[in-house]
């Protein structure tokens, strides 16, 4: 199996079961859900949690595209 989430100057910094946590170049760092079935294992790409730079906000964009912030 090989999974392929990983740009040039990214890092992985964690692994589960059910994450990676990978260290992207730009210093944000992203937790990236597994899925498991009968079929296999995928990456849950609905559901990758991106930690960035700023000042304590959490933004979430609904299916619909619209932008909900919490501060």
């Amino acid at each position: 199996m090989r999974i392929k989430i990983l740009q040039d100057g990214d890092k992985v910094i964690g692994v589960t079961s059910d994450f990676i946590v990978v260290e992207r170049i730009s210093g944000e760092v992203d937790i990236i859900p597994l899925g498991k079935d009968e079929s296999g294992i995928w990456v849950d790409t609905e559901h990758i949690t991106t930690i960035g730079y700023g000042d304590n906000v959490v933004e979430v964009e609904t299916e619909n595209g619209v932008k909900i912030t919490n501060f």
